[in-house]
């Protein structure tokens, strides 16, 4: 009775077995389609997108299936590479070539382009119009004593005047011919690779620009007649207030803003913001850190904004 009873447990087993292998069977299979069926969607979903051409472009770039037609074992990655490195060291012996036969040919933008940006570079490395090369060629070409080459007797006397038309036409072509010297002679160094040269070319002009907003920033560029004429007035303005109005070397301190109110006191014309006669306070205290220097004042103005060893003179009278 028990061995019957024993055999029933190994059929019911068995049968348990083989339901569960196809419950997975099953579960595998239902998972499988479910993957197909997503994978097709996904498929159908980026065709209507118009997404099919970025995937041949890489299916082109990187080819699932690395095979060789024919089965050619001869050619490999190492082959293929050599061929390659060979083919644009061909290119750049050819552009070498072109170039030293024809130096001044424009086979691509590429050389147009990288001729204009080295002379845009050039301009603003040499200091754009206070360049070294605008005195000699102005004096050449102009009369300092007539009415057109008056702005040249300003130049000559290191104040800034704009160029005339013409001039600025000549400085445009000189600057040309530089920035195509300097392309083509790179050109060489760099075996007739253009696509650097054009790099370097841009990195030089941002370089050129940079220098340029600092110029500008530090008050390096050169000033005008009438801004040089307007600091030499403002200078002797500020002699006769310090004359008159400030006392050194008999202790004391004062306090910049004191020195500002003071002066714009002293001069009517100043007393209030106009048009007539423009002055910030910076430009004040600029004149008084000069002057400070001028009458060899060891106290320089403090962080705060005092100068020792000064004092105002209370007495004085004012300037009407």
């Amino acid at each position: 009775m028990a061995s019957y009873q024993q055999q029933g447990n190994d059929e019911q087993s068995t049968l348990d077995c083989h339901h569960e292998t196809f419950h997975d069977v099953h579960s595998k299979t239902s998972v499988r389609d479910r993957r197909l069926f997503l994978q097709n969607m996904l498929v159908a979903t980026t065709s209507s997108l118009g997404l099919s051409a970025a995937s041949d472009a890489f299916e082109e770039a990187y080819p699932i299936n690395l095979d060789f037609e024919n089965n050619d074992t001869s050619r490999n990655l190492q082959t293929i590479r050599k061929e390659r490195i060979s083919v644009k060291r061909a290119k750049l012996n050819q552009s070498r070539e072109d170039v030293l036969k024809n130096p001044l040919a424009f086979r691509t933008k590429t050389d147009v382009l990288g001729a204009v940006t080295w002379s845009g570079a050039l301009w603003l490395l040499s200091g754009s119009r206070s360049n070294p090369l605008v005195r000699p060629l102005a004096n050449a070409l102009y009369d300092t004593n007539t009415k057109k080459g008056a702005w040249v007797k300003d130049r000559n006397e290191g104040l800034f005047a704009p160029f005339p038309l013409a001039f600025s036409i000549l400085m445009g072509i000189v600057f040309l011919l530089l920035g195509v010297f300097v392309d083509r002679a790179l050109l060489l160094v760099a075996d007739g690779e253009s696509s650097t040269v054009l790099q370097l070319a841009g990195v030089s002009l941002i370089g050129g620009a940079s220098l340029e907003l600092g110029r500008v920033a530090s008050g390096e560029k050169m000033k005008t007649r009438q801004d040089s004429e307007r600091d030499d007035t403002l200078a002797q303005e500020f002699e006769e207030f310090a004359s008159k109005k400030l006392i050194i070397g008999q202790g004391g301190s004062v306090h910049r803003s004191e020195v500002i109110k003071s002066f714009r006191r002293y001069f009517a014309k100043y007393r209030v913001e106009n048009d007539d006669y423009p002055l910030n306070d910076l430009e004040i205290e600029q004149l008084l850190r000069e002057w400070n220097r001028k009458m060899g004042n060891l106290e320089s103005m403090s962080s705060s904004g005092f100068i020792k060893n000064i004092k105002i003179n209370t007495e004085a009278e004012i300037k009407i």
